[in-house]
């Protein structure tokens, strides 16, 4: 049961969470986030395996449009073993110059183990600007892509593309 909390964890810290190579032309945003506080892992107790998972993350936008921009978010999803589905997240991005508010509209997430330990965590979906003002103003309205994928313990890197 250990060790399938920690594949959990790791792919949910993921929640929302981007491949670790170079941004592509068509990045909005790419972020190096924290996990905050503690991850709710629950059993849900109605078969083994079954957990819901829950976590607030914290970040800063280190390239595209979002550079420099922080990003904070709650995000929670169902699991089922190594697989998963995220049922809500939300999350605001800050900047001196613009703000926007971003929500899940679909999330799968997969860890994959190697020796009892998450060797690879990832998750990919799609979310929509429910507001975006400023410097952002361009993405109100829009439904883009996300990618995360954990980096290291609580600590992932998070991608928004058309």
């Amino acid at each position: 049961m250990r060790s399938f909390r920690r594949a959990c964890a790791a792919g949910l810290a993921l929640g929302l969470l981007s491949g670790s190579g170079p941004a592509r032309a068509d990045s909005i945003a790419r972020y190096d986030c924290t996990i905050v506080g503690t991850m709710g892992l629950e059993p849900i107790g109605d078969r083994p395996g079954h957990m819901l998972v829950s976590f607030q993350y914290s970040c800063v936008g280190t390239d595209g449009l979002m550079k420099g921009a922080t990003y904070t978010a709650n995000v929670a999803s169902e699991w089922e073993n190594q697989k998963g589905t995220y049922l809500y997240g939300a999350g605001i991005h800050r900047s001196p110059d613009g703000y926007a508010v971003a929500v899940l509209t679909e999330g799968k997430g997969s860890v994959q183990m190697k020796d009892g330990a998450p060797a690879i965590s990832e998750a990919a979906g799609k979310v929509v600007f429910r507001l975006a003002s400023g410097r952002f103003a361009a993405l109100a309205g829009r439904t883009v892509n996300f990618t995360a994928r954990l980096v290291g313990p609580g600590h992932l890197v998070y991608e928004l593309t058309d």
